[in-house]
């Protein structure tokens, strides 16, 4: 039975003033229109479209067809249905600070205390949300929170698997360092760490050896090959992985086994950014980016490294340190991404990547009832049920940077 459990207790009896959680990154994709939302897909939805040449012809009294066959293709949102299920027994509450605002009576102290009831429906809401912007983009298998059997690949595996999408890596000089070593505590040796700095996102690739990431247990630990950390400068030619980028919202420290005798070491900061992106604006297909919708995506610590990057470039710039810094690229809009994948960039319109949903309030409603009256189970039953999916329809209009 799911029952509240107490860590360093100190006193009970006395209702506490307030509730207090750590602090969480909102998922706002939707909010910001960078998908494109499909309502009502209950099941397989099907996104069509059609084109055709244009030729110019010499002119004929008789009419003579250009020869071109129209093409219809189609594409398709197969949605995956899953919940989030809980059970709490709230009786323990009459041990801790909230006994007395149970109400009178022993069958009372089951009854949640409405402050904390309300409290935590609201957290469990915001971190659902939290998981289903984690699903949209990067798939079940980099979604701590996924543990359904159905396959989700999410935005940016399938993008990064597609044939016909525009693909650069970070395989340059400037953007990557080989590693010669990734020790049992995360120290990753390297030739020279002058090209970074501490809070750097490193990704790690080519890894040869058996050094997993055991931050979340040692069970199941996934290899550090595809991880990303931030970063800590450890010498002149080490540096410690301390937090994955996975982590952002529980600032987990990183933990490992096993150990590394090569891998790769990627990474884009405020050394490298202003290059990173002009080489990524030259690329850009001019149909595309002429667009309205069209945007460049990138995580976090990227927009914090083009800001950082501004502010050293700025040349007798009243308040360059301290005033906020915009959020474009030669006019081009960055969407700073607050559940991405480290050191990756999309480029994309909105109208060209589909998310589908039965009804997109079903990630803010979650279900209760105290279960007394109808089974005598002194308990409360939160369940919520969704149902996604995601796709893009042209390839070939697609951007897509990665380590």
């Amino acid at each position: 039975m799911a029952q509240f459990t107490f860590t360093n207790n100190t006193y009970a009896g006395e209702a506490l003033a307030g509730f207090m959680a750590s602090t969480l990154l909102e998922a706002d994709s939707v909010k910001r229109g960078l998908l494109t939302v499909i309502n009502d897909v209950k099941s397989r939805k099907v996104i069509l479209d059609v084109d055709d040449d244009v030729i110019l012809q010499n002119p004929s009294g008789i009419f003579a067809d250009q020869g071109t066959t129209a093409q219809q293709t189609e594409s398709y949102l197969d949605p995956v249905v899953y919940e989030f299920m809980k059970q709490e027994q709230w009786d323990k509450l009459a041990q801790s600070w909230e006994a007395q605002a149970l109400k009178p009576g022993a069958f009372m102290d089951y009854e949640g205390i409405v402050d904390l009831s309300d409290f935590m429906v609201q957290r469990y809401l915001t971190k659902i949300q939290i998981a289903n912007e984690r699903l949209y983009w990067l798939g079940k298998g980099a979604t701590k929170e996924a543990a359904f059997t159905a396959a989700f690949p999410g935005l940016l595996p399938s993008i990064s698997a597609a044939s016909g999408v525009y693909k650069v890596d970070l395989s340059k000089p400037a953007t990557s360092m080989a590693a010669t070593a990734i020790d049992a505590t995360g120290i990753v040796t390297v030739t020279d760490t002058s090209k970074l700095a501490d809070g750097d996102v490193v990704t790690i690739t080519a890894v040869t050896g058996t050094s997993k990431d055991t931050t979340n247990g040692a069970s199941g630990a996934p290899n550090v090959q595809g991880q990303s950390y931030f970063i800590k400068i450890a010498s002149s030619t080490t540096f410690k992985l301390v937090r994955n980028y996975n982590e952002v919202n529980t600032r987990k420290p990183a933990t490992f086994s096993g150990t590394a005798t090569a891998a790769t070491a990627s990474f884009i900061n405020a050394s490298n950014v202003l290059s990173v992106l002009a080489g990524i604006y030259a690329q850009l297909d001019p149909a595309d980016r002429s667009q309205a919708d069209f945007n460049l995506q990138i995580p976090l610590h990227v927009g914090y490294a083009y800001a950082q990057a501004q502010a050293d470039k700025a040349v007798n710039v009243l308040n360059a340190f301290t005033d906020s810094k915009k959020m474009d690229y030669l006019g081009l809009p960055l969407q700073l991404m607050n559940h991405w994948q480290a050191n990756t960039i999309l480029g994309a319109r909105s109208s060209n990547l589909f998310l589908g949903v039965d009804l997109l309030g079903d990630a803010s409603e979650l279900s209760t009832v105290y279960m007394k009256p109808y089974t005598n189970d002194n308990v409360v039953r939160m369940k919520a049920r969704m149902k996604a999916a995601v796709n893009f329809k042209f390839a070939n209009e697609l951007f897509y940077l990665s380590a």
